[in-house]
């Protein structure tokens, strides 16, 4: 028996599946066994491998990975990890985990496979191992590749395994924010942090797949896992995970039949060999951050509020309704996992100026430092009224927050002064 929420007209990308973390019972499911893009949801795989790895003696946490010229040059959401360097075991994980970090999870696929496609053969290889039978890995990141797909169900089996295989590794599915090379990075899955009893695991996205999300959370001793994939942002993903979590759980207080004895039930596919004999484990005011240049002083505009929708009757039809162009669509293809970190609705201010020229001076002078960041930044002369006498303010745009905060600290430290924007919705 499934808990019900009532259908809207499809979304093609969209599907949803809810489990019983111990017993396999199936709780809700939306086109469960449909293939659909996995997204950032790809790095669970990579992680499952990095922890079997460091959980056969392979590799340790303190190991450091060699950063090579094609890890270094993926595309966003990444690190910034550079060319000749390294970067240890454990910093890897938290980046894959909380940065979804692209050129981290390539670095990983090289280290530990040779090639990231060897990688990627070994990954679908260990897909068909643990039960998940409609997956195909063409990459350790879920960067764009037609031919990467999976299904919600497969999710859910790979998010299983990994609360039963690996539950001295599971805890960095729940951390908040991880410190590399002096920065602070914090997790944007904001369904592991405000859901009472969730307690991870990995968010993704990418404009072919939609906003996808794999949760667990655990409540008076029945742990869940849900899937969603394919939602039209990130809100109504969240929204629509909460719901059907909660449903399931209204279900199982109300009629706990709904799920087989935890004691009589083993996983299936079973746990790995080497587990067989244990028990299953249980699982825009505009915002301004720096002092702005020249007349850029008191220069905001407002922010809209984004509201999540309050009425659970409306978010599964907000959830499946046909797609339409966001601001999530506007960013160059290659995003790995846009979620919130990836929404490119942050702007770089670098100078307000009495003329036009003046303005475009300064980008000229300030693009490569914005560029070394993100090289896909746009460039914009903004025109304000200002009394009398019009002011042009000159900006870099298309940026996510992490990557205004990145270039505004380079920039600084070159000694120009800029103001971090985030636009209204």
């Amino acid at each position: 028996m499934t808990c019900s929420v009532g259908v809207a007209s499809a979304n093609p990308k969209y599907a949803a599946y809810v489990i019983h973390a111990e017993t396999g019972d199936v709780l809700f499911d939306r086109y469960s066994n449909e293939t659909r893009y996995p997204a950032s949801l790809t790095k669970m795989m990579t992680l499952y491998m990095l922890f079997e790895a460091l959980e056969t003696g392979e590799i340790k946490l303190t190991d450091n990975i060699p950063v090579s010229k094609r890890a270094a040059l993926q595309p966003a959401s990444k690190l910034g990890i550079k060319q000749g360097t390294t970067i240890d075991v454990e910093t890897a994980i938290q980046a894959l985990v909380i940065k979804s970090a692209n050129d981290v999870a390539t670095a990983v696929a090289e280290k530990l496979g040779g090639t990231e496609s060897q990688f990627a053969a070994k990954m679908t290889s260990k897909a068909r191992q643990i039960g998940m039978r409609r997956t195909t890995f063409r990459n350790a990141s879920g960067l764009p590749d037609t031919r990467q797909r999976t299904t919600a169900r497969d999710m859910a089996t790979l998010s299983q395994r990994l609360v039963q295989d690996f539950p001295q590794y599971f805890h960095y599915f729940d951390d908040d924010s991880f410190v590399w090379d002096g920065r602070t990075y914090k997790s944007h899955n904001k369904v592991t942090q405000h859901y009472k009893g969730a307690d991870g695991i990995k968010t993704g996205y990418t404009r072919a797949s939609g906003y996808n999300l794999s949760t667990t959370a655990e409540r008076d001793g029945h742990r869940l896992i849900g899937i969603v994939l394919g939602g039209r942002s990130g809100t109504t993903r969240n929204n629509h995970m909460e719901l059907i979590l909660s449903n399931a759980f209204d279900a199982i207080e109300k009629r706990p039949t709904l799920v087989k004895s935890i004691h009589s039930v083993r996983p299936v596919p079973g746990l790995r060999p080497d587990r067989i004999e244990e028990a299953p484990v249980l699982l825009a005011s505009v915002k301004a951050s720096a002092a702005p240049s020249a007349l850029a002083s008191g220069d905001a505009s407002s922010l809209l509020p984004v509201t999540a929708q309050a009425d659970p009757s409306t978010q599964l039809a907000a959830l499946m309704a046909p797609t339409e162009p966001g601001i999530a669509d506007t960013g160059p293809i290659g995003e790995g996992d846009a979620d919130l970190d990836l929404v490119r609705n942050w702007i770089v201010q670098v100078g307000a100026f009495k003329s036009q020229p003046q303005a475009i001076e300064q980008i000229h002078r300030t693009q490569d430092t914005i560029r070394a960041v993100w090289p896909d930044a746009g460039r914009e002369v903004n025109i304000a009224q200002k009394e009398k006498d019009p002011v042009y303010r000159a900006r870099f745009t298309r940026l996510t927050e992490n990557e205004a905060s990145a270039s505004c600290t380079a920039l600084k430290k070159s000694g120009t002064d800029c103001l971090i924007l985030q636009l209204a919705e």
